[in-house]
């Protein structure tokens, strides 16, 4: 009746094999950091990191990158608003002028850098 059956015998290893992979997807779920265990809140959209510099709760980023281009050279390659225990901060990753691309915190009230 179920000769012709392909799943594998559990003593050809196919269904140790399944059954280890099996638990280590699970594992690698269980563990996954997921959005509640980091301690950035959250990441403003285009509109409301407009809004919040139109209402001049934060500092230009054309003026960090002003002060970036002055110390380092180089170019921005990417900047977004996250708020990180109640302070919204600036993720700017930038290229310096040796090719060195590094991630820079920047305080979005102050414009200090954090890092």
């Amino acid at each position: 009746m179920f000769r012709n059956c392909s799943v594998p015998d559990w003593h050809s290893g196919g269904m140790a094999k399944w059954f280890v992979s099996a638990v280590l997807l699970v594992s690698m779920g269980l563990a996954w950091p997921g959005p509640a265990t980091a301690d950035w809140s959250r990441t403003f959209t285009p509109r409301q990191a407009h809004d919040a510099r139109e209402r001049g709760t934060t500092v230009p980023l054309r003026q960090i990158f002003s002060r970036l281009k002055r110390r380092y050279g180089g170019y921005q390659i990417d900047a977004n608003l996250h708020e990180r225990n109640g302070q919204q901060v600036y993720v700017i990753k930038w290229m310096t002028d040796e090719g060195k691309r590094i991630r820079l915190l920047v305080d979005a009230r102050s414009g200090r850098r954090l890092n």
